[in-house]
């Protein structure tokens, strides 16, 4: 990359990724929109519950999913399509195993885990189901991401969350309500299992060449605790607030963080097309880092923008898109959006410094959880402390996280 112009290879990817996820995350909004109108505070507190726990699931497929982009990535650079095909059936294959055993264990921890957030055990037990395929498809994304499949890789997100907001709604009309909303994340998140596999046809149809991937496992460490801090703090404060609150305050709730929500998954495309770019010039030994300064200076303006709408039309925009009865969220919306503002920055900053392994003490990432669990949980006596809360351990960690990476 030369730097002459702003809209590099870095823009051109973003471009195409940033429309097709942002259609995405549009859909999935719609979903989550829908729901809380269809369903009302209470069982919509339920389903931002529910959605967690898959948030939490999705921890290790995030890390799979770096990390196979990472090697796939590598491998198409030297034009190695062979090896790629070894990569991605080998990787599915022992991600059906792992998604058995888990899915057992799971059942299991349901029983005690429906009683801590007073929740139904079958509704968790549906949940659990999306495990089967929480290991598969970061494989499948994973080897078109690190072939810079950008098209089809946002393609694939677009089928996914456009059945699901299909099947849920229609679900829910007939009277399956929190179920029918989980079955039909189900059946869409299965579709795009599918589709991605399909996908990756070109090179399934290549001739398969065995390769050995050395320290492979050692490697992923690294991935999967980054990975847990980032989604064990996007999510835990739904879960704690379902615990904190009463169900009709922790549905109210549920729309706040949601709508702070829309800012990290706004943002995500930019990590995703940066983060094959600068592994590539990372191993390359070229410098990566004019790339990172842009993927922040997009990511700020992105929040910045955001963030003021919060501030200046909360109530217009709570009322728009959940409906009038969560309307005494608004005052707190800012707070929300600057939360999850800093937790996008430095999700950005992490995820750079894997994708060049400057990624440093990644197993001291977990203080950072910790602060926010131990914030949380004695500055929870109404939203607006409950909030602001939030928002200052993720302060605290968009400040030290340049701690963790060697910008270079």
């Amino acid at each position: 990359m030369t730097g002459k112009s702003f809209f590099g290879e870095l823009g051109k990817g973003t471009i195409v990724l940033l429309i097709t996820m942002n259609i995405y995350n549009v859909l999935n909004f719609l979903f989550h929109f829908a729901m809380g109108r269809m369903l009302g505070p209470e069982c919509y507190g339920v389903l931002a519950v529910l959605m967690s726990l898959v948030y939490i699931y999705t921890i290790p497929a995030e890390a799979i999913q770096n990390l196979i982009t990472k090697l796939t990535s590598n491998l198409n650079a030297k034009n190695k399509i062979g090896e790629i095909k070894y990569l991605l059936k080998k990787s599915l294959k022992k991600s059906v195993s792992i998604s058995g055993i888990l899915f057992l264990i799971l059942a299991l921890i349901a029983i005690p885990l429906s009683i801590y957030l007073r929740i139904s055990f079958w509704l968790i037990f549906v949940t659990n189901l999306l495990i089967f395929v929480t290991f598969s498809n970061p494989v499948a994304r994973g080897v078109l991401q690190g072939r810079k499949k950008f098209g089809a890789l946002g393609g694939n997100m677009i089928i996914e969350s456009t059945l699901k907001l299909f099947f849920a709604i229609s679900f829910v009309l007939f009277g399956f309500k929190v179920f029918g909303a989980m079955i039909g994340a189900v059946l869409g998140t299965l579709a795009s299992l599918i589709f991605a596999i399909y996908s990756n046809k070109d090179v399934l149809h290549k001739d398969e060449k065995a390769t050995e991937f050395k320290g492979i496992y050692f490697q992923s460490v690294p991935y999967f605790v980054t990975m847990a801090v980032i989604l064990l703090i996007f999510s835990l404060d739904i879960l704690l607030a379902k615990r904190f609150f009463s169900p009709e305050i922790a549905g109210q709730y549920a729309v706040l963080s949601m709508l702070g929500k829309i800012i990290f998954f706004g943002t995500a495309a930019i990590n995703k097309v940066m983060f094959p770019l600068t592994s590539e010039k990372s191993d390359d030994n070229k410098n990566s880092l004019n790339i990172f300064k842009k993927s922040f200076l997009i990511i700020s303006f992105v929040c910045f923008i955001v963030a003021l709408f919060y501030y200046l039309l909360p109530e217009l925009i709570i009322k728009i898109l959940y409906g009038a009865q969560y309307l005494e969220m608004a005052p707190y919306l800012v707070y929300s959006g600057i939360a999850f503002s800093l937790l996008s920055l430095s999700n950005l900053v992490l995820v750079y410094g894997l994708s060049t392994n400057n990624l440093r003490y990644s197993k001291f990432l977990v203080i950072f959880l910790v602060i926010e669990i131990v914030l949380l949980s004695f500055f929870h006596s109404n939203v607006l402390e409950y909030t602001l809360a939030f928002m200052f351990s993720n302060t605290i960690m968009f400040i030290f996280s340049f701690l963790f990476v060697k910008l270079r």
